[in-house]
C-alpha cells in the first residue's frame, strides 16, 4: 500500500548524534555548498577530527560516493542532481532529492527558493519556502513520492523522492515499492510539514 501518513518517530536522526558531531555537519556543509565539490575524506578527517567524522558516516548523516570522497551531506550534494536551491542568504547549491530540498528552510532556519522538475513530464517546478509555509508555487498540483528504507538516509533511495505534476505518474512510480510498507504519496504541503520534521534541527 502507498500510504500518505508518516510515522514521524522517525524522524529527528539529525538531533541523535553528539553537539560536536551536527557542529562538524554544518562545517562540512559550508565547505561544500562554497566549493561546489566532494571532500577528500582525509581532508574531512583533518576539518572535523576522524571520531567526529566516524560519528557522521555511522549515522548516514553524510555519505560517501563512489571514489570514497565526503560528497551526500544531507540536504545537500556535492552532485549536480536537478534539485537546485537558493537560500535567502545568495548561496545555492543541489539537494540530494525533493524531500531534501523541502527541508532546506528547517536545516538552514531560513527561506529558500528550489528550481526542480516534474519526473515524469519534465516539466519545470519552482516554489519559495519559509520556515513556516510554501509562500509561493509555480504549479497549484504538486506530488511527493517517498521511500523510507528504515530510517536511514541513502543515495539509493534518493533516487525515488522526486516532484511530480500528476499523481497517477507518481503511483505508477511508486509501485514496486507498495507492497514495502515504505512507500509514501504527498501533496506539496504534507510533503513539506514531513521535510520540516526530519530536518528540524538545532544547530
Amino acid at each position: 500500500m502507498i500510504k500518505s501518513s508518516f510515522d514521524f518517530s522517525k524522524a529527528g536522526k539529525y538531533k541523535t548524534v553528539s553537539a560536536e558531531a551536527r557542529i562538524a555537519r554544518f562545517r562540512l556543509i559550508d565547505c561544500v555548498i562554497a566549493t561546489k565539490q566532494p571532500i577528500a575524506t582525509a581532508d574531512a578527517a583533518a576539518m572535523v577530527g576522524q571520531s567526529i567524522l566516524d560519528e557522521l558516516l555511522a549515522s548516514h548523516i553524510v555519505n560517501q560516493n563512489c571514489c570514497g570522497n565526503i560528497a551526500h551531506l544531507y540536504p545537500v550534494s556535492a552532485s549536480e542532481i536537478g534539485h537546485s536551491v537558493k537560500l535567502a542568504d545568495g548561496r545555492s547549491f543541489n539537494a540530494m532529492c525533493a524531500i531534501d530540498s523541502l527541508g532546506c528552510p528547517a536545516t538552514f532556519g531560513m527561506a529558500c527558493e528550489i528550481n526542480s522538475f516534474c519526473k515524469d513530464t519534465g516539466e519545470k517546478v519552482y516554489m519559495k519556502l519559509n520556515q513556516q509555509k510554501i509562500e509561493a508555487a509555480m504549479h497549484a498540483d504538486i506530488f511527493v513520492s517517498y521511500v523510507d528504507n528504515a530510517g536511514q538516509a541513502s543515495c539509493d533511495c534518493c533516487g525515488m523522492m522526486n516532484f511530480f505534476r500528476h499523481e497517477e505518474n507518481a503511483r505508477d512510480v511508486l509501485k514496486p515499492y507498495a507492497n514495502s510498507g515504505n512507500a509514501y504519496l504527498w501533496t506539496l504541503s504534507d510533503a513539506f510539514l514531513a521535510a520540516q520534521m526530519m530536518f528540524d534541527i538545532a544547530h
